[in-house]
């Protein structure tokens, strides 16, 4: 499961993109993707259609109450896990969900079990000052059209 962040309490500044186009985003990078990764991946809006603060611990919580047999895994980012200690209920989700930590090469190792996949290493803060200079080969075609489309990101 996708799920794009609905209104993260943490973020200190205001979104560039909202909620629908993180959604949309995601949507096209799926789309992006081969059938057989397609099959196996669902993009759900359970947080974008919140009202006020979205929080993992919420979210987890009414998955849970859809799949009350399954088992869950919140994979999160070296930079998510920084901060982990200060999500809502931290304790909580620990015992709710197995935290796996895909490692951004180069960070320091997280209290959790990570994992290293040959990817980027590039931060979103990254590919946005890459975006506010015209273009980034961090993305999708797709969705670098739908972010010049929509005039995101500063894009141009």
């Amino acid at each position: 499961m996708v799920i794009p962040s609905g209104d993260p309490y943490m973020r200190i500044n205001k979104a560039i993109a909202g909620p629908k186009d993180r959604l949309a985003m995601c949507e096209r990078a799926l789309d992006d993707l081969s059938d057989s990764i397609q099959d196996k991946v669902v993009i759900l809006d359970i947080e974008v259609n919140r009202k006020g603060p979205t929080y993992t611990f919420d979210t987890l919580q009414s998955l849970k109450a859809f799949f009350p047999k399954d088992e869950f895994t919140l994979i999160i980012g070296t930079d998510a896990a920084l901060t982990f200690d200060k999500w809502k209920r931290a304790q909580d989700l620990k015992k709710m969900a197995e935290i796996l930590v895909v490692k951004r090469p180069g960070e320091s190792k997280s209290e959790f079990k990570e994992v290293e996949i040959q990817a980027l290493d590039i931060s979103a803060t990254k590919v946005r000052e890459e975006l506010s200079k015209g273009s980034t080969s961090a993305l999708s075609k797709s969705v670098m059209g739908y972010i010049k489309e929509r005039g995101l990101y500063g894009s141009k």
